[in-house]
């Protein structure tokens, strides 16, 4: 997990909440990986579960980077779930989001039918849900892009440390 090691570094709640949706985005991102790679092995492919997972995982990403970054509490309060407003808030910050998740992950409509319409059973054929295929690797990204506190991961890298958390989860299970 992104280390509390260092938590006398990061001197503001910000900070320390931001470290803390770090840790949670973490977590959804580790179990979405475990649930996906179960599914695939049973042959059922991936499935909704995972991806409401990953999208946890990627709004936590978002406002853990916006709390590291400068923005308030009551700031990604009011960013809501509009992937599109954390963006704005992280950039207004003077934080640059690379331009492929920019383009891959800022579309509000995509992301709340990932987050909203998976999470129920909701049989509507033209519910269009955008899956990629590296949600592990875009939300350990996210994690890792720079700003005024970063992070530090013990494998060395956000991804190092992911893999080492499913393998720790899998020992448990």
């Amino acid at each position: 997990m992104p280390a509390y090691g260092y938590l006398e570094y990061i001197n503001t709640s910000q900070g320390r909440d931001g470290l803390l949706f770090a840790q949670n985005a973490m977590e959804f991102a580790s179990l979405g990986f475990i649930l996906e790679q179960k599914r695939i092995s049973e042959q059922k492919g991936r499935g909704a579960a995972s991806i409401n997972l990953y999208s946890m995982a990627i709004e936590l990403a978002f406002k853990s980077l916006a709390l590291r970054a400068g923005a308030t509490v009551s700031d990604c309060k009011e960013a809501s779930h509009n992937i599109s407003e954390m963006i704005s808030l992280i950039q207004k910050h003077k934080i640059k989001i690379p331009e492929h998740l920019d383009r891959k992950l800022n579309n509000d409509e995509s992301f709340k039918n990932r987050l909203f319409g998976t999470r129920y059973p909701v049989f509507d054929p033209d519910e269009v849900i955008t899956c990629h295929k590296n949600y592990p690797e875009m939300i350990m990204e996210i994690l890792e892009i720079p700003c005024p506190i970063s992070l530090k991961f013990t494998g060395g890298s956000a991804m190092a440390e992911l893999k080492q958390l499913v393998a720790d989860l899998k020992k448990v299970a």
